[in-house]
């Protein structure tokens, strides 16, 4: 048993790294949609048209490639997916979630208000007994 499965070991390694290539592209494929569902309009046209152009890409790669052309067209996509970022950046917007850079944030301006309105006040609580 032992001889057995030194003799496949590497076989049986090409299939998990196959496996998990293809899992990752999966993934990526999902948040890169996923991402380009939430910024909508923010992302310019010509960059959301090449992240789409490789995200089709990778899933007909997925559907029949080997496993180093699924690892080149992951790649070519998540350069793609880097540009929405820089795009993002230079127009001044922020992750979503986030303030643009800016924008005053929940802690900023020093006086303990939130944006909700809500004051913050910090104590010191003691146990007496």
């Amino acid at each position: 048993m032992v001889n057995e499965a030194e003799k496949f070991g590497e076989e049986d390694k090409k299939k998990r790294e196959a496996v998990d290539v293809k899992n990752q592209a999966d993934s990526t494929i999902y948040q890169t949609e996923k991402q380009l569902k939430e910024l909508g309009d923010k992302v310019p046209a010509p960059v959301k048209e090449k992240v789409e152009a490789k995200l089709k890409e990778l899933k007909d790669v997925i559907a029949g490639g080997s496993t180093q052309a699924i690892k080149d067209a992951l790649a070519a996509l998540n350069e793609e997916v880097m540009q929405i970022g820089q795009s993002l950046y230079s127009q001044g917007g922020a992750t979503p979630g986030g303030p643009a850079p800016g924008e005053a944030g929940p802690t900023a301006g020093g006086n303990g208000a939130t944006p909700g309105g809500d004051e913050v006040i910090d104590a010191d609580f003691t146990d007496s007994k």
